[in-house]
């Protein structure tokens, strides 16, 4: 059976903390190729075929290929459209960015031989491996159950006076058996003890009736969420032609990691005098910041056996990040006799590390003169290998996370594949296919782009490529909260797609 995705507040499965949860290790591992203009036009199929400085972030043997130095910058525009059916209501958002996906210098040194060490090229990149933007908004109307009544219903058997917070006593800190949710809504009376009980609660949004808790009346809730952030590459790049046959070369890579997480979660009354406790409305607002630095070596080949194919490998140690993650929580909340509170959490702050899946990419290439390339690459990622241990190597503090990611996780791959057909000299026309398998056993779908571009190139060593890249339409489930008692928590469809323009500019000298 597909689990449905619970997003709110960034209640991962199989996560023992907020920020530190096995998505965002999934999140920070992923690469979703950008490119060059040139490259993301021919889907980054470029294992095998070098001489571009984007694909150096693939196969470091691309420098090798060079016999003239170069310069690069690409400026890029990202847009993503979500769409989210919740409730039978529908609610589409859109968001549209800047960026820049690479920068680059190739220096190529000719050593003047005939045959063997022909040139040593040296490339320095910032290159933009994936982008994290997003926006998405839900809305609806449900009587049947709610947000607080899953907390009410998860707090069950917790002592409600640990909950409390005190001149001496912190919760947030110093009660782990209650998330941070659980503790402000508590303190702003979206729940309540029920009579002549400490460890068992009712949710200001439900009444008791023969008995029975119930849902008092129908509440609309809204959830809005805004990501933000990306991960990127500064490489540092040795490359080596032997006698136009042999190309080799290595990195040095330096990722960063700047990711940013929103969300708001509301309630509200549409009939506020059908709530015993006089509930009216309220709101839950979730802030989450990582940042993270990483470094990986990579050593790629790229082969010529005889005129026209080309053939390409390379490989890449994992990337050893060292992550920070701040968040903090706010509950606002209203009654209908006037009553207001608005209770904000401490700021939670936690180091750790993830060290990345290796990868693997393979890939053959066709040229045929100066008319057409045909180019095919393969990348392998075993995701079950992701591991995640405190900032002093403790994997032992996320053993519950590295057992889910061992279980649940996929060997991965991407399929890329391109074409260039230059039908004259000075203009090349480009297309795309990639394809990223699902990393997920249980959860998610395959990642699809089509990509194209064209190119333009003058004899003074200018030129000028351009590239459109659409991604196909894909859904999945959510849930903005979980299944509790005999309930079952509503579960919406969110599609999305997206698309990037690059505009590369270059010069040759």
């Amino acid at each position: 059976m597909k689990r449905v995705l619970i997003i709110i507040a960034a209640l991962a499965a199989a996560s023992a903390s907020y920020g530190q949860g096995v998505l965002d290790a999934l999140r920070f591992s992923e690469i979703r190729y950008e490119g060059t203009a040139r490259s993301m036009a021919m889907g980054n199929a470029f294992t095998s075929l070098g001489a571009d400085s984007y694909s150096m972030s693939i196969n470091p043997a691309s420098s090798a290929v060079y016999n003239f130095s170069e310069f690069t910058f690409t400026p890029s525009i990202y847009s993503e459209q979500r769409s989210s059916t919740y409730l039978q209501n529908q609610e589409d958002e859109n968001w549209t960015r800047f960026g820049i996906a690479n920068a680059a210098l190739v220096s190529s040194f000719n050593t003047n031989n005939s045959y063997g060490l022909k040139n040593i090229n040296i490339g320095v990149a910032i290159n933009r491996l994936n982008n994290y933007s997003s926006r998405s908004y839900s809305l609806g109307t449900n009587a049947q159950s709610s947000w607080l009544g899953s907390l009410a219903s998860g707090l069950s058997g917790v002592y409600n006076g640990d909950l409390n917070i005190t001149d001496q006593w912190n919760p947030f800190f110093d009660f782990p058996e209650a998330s941070w949710k659980e503790i402000l809504a508590w303190n702003s009376n979206l729940i309540d003890p029920l009579p002549d009980s400490d460890y068992d609660y009712i949710a200001a949004t439900e009444n008791i009736s023969n008995f029975q808790i119930i849902q008092a009346g129908a509440v609309e809730q809204e959830f809005y969420r805004e990501q933000k952030g990306s991960l990127a590459e500064i490489l540092f790049n040795v490359g080596a032609n032997y006698s136009d046959i042999l190309f080799l070369g290595v990195n040095v890579g330096v990722q960063s990691v700047e990711f940013s997480d929103y969300q708001n979660y509301s309630e509200y009354a549409v009939t506020p005098s059908l709530f015993d406790a006089q509930f009216s409305s309220f709101s839950h607002i979730y802030r989450q910041n990582s940042t993270g630095t990483g470094i990986n070596l990579k050593a790629g080949i790229i082969v010529l056996p005889f005129d026209g194919l080309r053939l390409g490998a390379s490989i890449s140690t994992p990337t050893w990040f060292f992550m920070k993650d701040t968040w903090e929580e706010e509950i606002d909340a209203a009654y209908s006799d006037g009553y207001t509170s608005n209770i904000l959490s401490p700021l939670g702050e936690y180091r750790y590390r993830i060290n990345t899946p290796l990868r693997w990419n393979i890939g053959t290439s066709y040229v045929i003169g100066n008319i057409a390339i045909l180019s095919v690459d393969y990348e392998g990622i075993d995701y079950s290998s992701i591991v995640m241990m405190s900032d002093n190597g403790d994997k032992s503090e996320f053993r519950e996370d590295n057992d889910y990611m061992k279980r649940e996780f996929n060997s991965a791959y991407s399929l890329r594949t391109g074409v260039e057909i230059r039908p004259v000299k000075n203009i090349a026309l480009r297309g795309g296919y990639t394809q990223y398998s699902n990393p997920e056993k249980n959860y998610g779908n395959d990642t699809e782009y089509i990509s194209g571009g064209i190119g333009f190139s003058g004899k003074s060593g200018m030129f000028l490529d351009m590239a459109f890249r659409k991604r196909v339409s894909s859904s999945e489930n959510f849930s903005l909260y979980g299944d509790y008692g005999d309930v079952e928590a509503p579960v919406g469809t969110m599609k999305r797609n997206n698309w990037n323009v690059l505009l590369t500019f270059g010069f040759r000298f």
